[in-house]
C-alpha cells in the first residue's frame, strides 16, 4: 500500500503546483494531459469549472479544448464545438503523441455531421484514434496550435 500513499503525495504536490485536482479516477488522466499539453504548446490553462476549453494559446488568445487518453478512443462533446481541439494519446513514459490538432468546427461538420453519427445519451460522439490522424493531416499548419517545447 506504500505505492497508494506515494501516488496520493504525489498528486498533492501536483495540485498544489498546477492547480489541478489529479483526482485518482477518470480525471486523472484528463488533467496529466492538460499539464502536459501546456508545457508542450505553451498554453496557459483555465479554470476547472469552464464547460468548453480547458486552455488558450498564450501568443494568439485561441482556446482549447483538451482531450488525453491512454488507449485510443476520444470524445467529442454534443451541445459545444471547441473553437480548437488537442487530442493526445499519453504513453507509458510520459510522452505525447498528437492525434488531432486543429478546429473543433472541423471536426464536427466535415467529419461528425458528414458522417452522421450518433451521440452516446446525447452528451459525447466517440472519435478513433485512426480516423483522427486521418483528418488531422488535413488541417493546415496555421490552423495548428504550435508546439513550444518537444
Amino acid at each position: 500500500m506504500k505505492e497508494i500513499l506515494h501516488l496520493l503525495q504525489i498528486t498533492k504536490s501536483l495540485k498544489e503546483q498546477y492547480g489541478r485536482n489529479f483526482t485518482l479516477d477518470g480525471r486523472l488522466i484528463g488533467d496529466i494531459g492538460e499539464v502536459l499539453a501546456a508545457e508542450k504548446y505553451g498554453l496557459e490553462l483555465l479554470s476547472e469549472n469552464n464547460q468548453v476549453h480547458d486552455a488558450k494559446e498564450k501568443s494568439t488568445d485561441r482556446l482549447i479544448q483538451i482531450k488525453s487518453s491512454m488507449k485510443g478512443n476520444f470524445y467529442f462533446p454534443v451541445k459545444q464545438v471547441p473553437e480548437f481541439i488537442l487530442y493526445l494519446l499519453i504513453k507509458e513514459n510520459g510522452d505525447l503523441e498528437e492525434i488531432y490538432n486543429g478546429p473543433g468546427k472541423f471536426l464536427s461538420e466535415e467529419y461528425i455531421q458528414k458522417r452522421n453519427l450518433k451521440a452516446f445519451n446525447n452528451t459525447y460522439y466517440t472519435l478513433s484514434k485512426g480516423m483522427l490522424l486521418k483528418l488531422n493531416k488535413e488541417i493546415k499548419n496555421e490552423d495548428k496550435i504550435k508546439i513550444v517545447h518537444c
